[in-house]
């Protein structure tokens, strides 16, 4: 299983991100069973980022567009943050006084921790300095 970040659906998103080359490269390999991953999962707070930061990184259009082939995939399981979950990023959240994490960032690891992910498709270095595996 992997979880992907924001980050990584922003460099897929936008040919201007400094990582789009080698997540397109990711993504291929994975696409063509280089790289075998049994189940992708992200979350209803990871997509709404996401959205956001693509409407005003790239525009509405692509935001728009992006938006109806994430929701529509059957690829890519989407877990929504429940109030259990919610609670778990709010205690790391306050515990983690010593790294600058968003809440988003908070409620990937809660969720991950719950069901067992340790690798993340993303750019993020947070997800490695919390003891996850950092894809590509």
């Amino acid at each position: 299983m992997i979880f992907v970040d924001t980050s990584a659906f922003l460099a897929l998103a936008n040919e201007k991100d400094n990582n789009h080359i080698a997540a397109t490269q990711f993504l291929e390999k994975i696409k063509n069973g280089k790289i075998r991953i049994r189940k992708i999962i992200t979350s209803d707070y990871i997509i709404d980022e996401t959205l956001t930061r693509i409407r005003y990184s790239v525009g509405h259009k692509e935001a728009v567009e992006w938006g109806k082939d994430i929701l529509a995939s059957k690829v890519i399981e989407k877990i929504d943050i429940e109030r259990e979950i919610f609670g778990s990023a709010w205690q790391l959240f306050k515990t983690y006084d010593d790294k600058k994490l968003s809440f988003t960032d908070c409620t990937s690891f809660a969720l991950m921790k719950k069901i067992g992910i340790e690798k993340v498709f993303s750019f993020d270095e947070d997800f490695k300095r919390t003891g996850f595996v950092l894809l590509p």
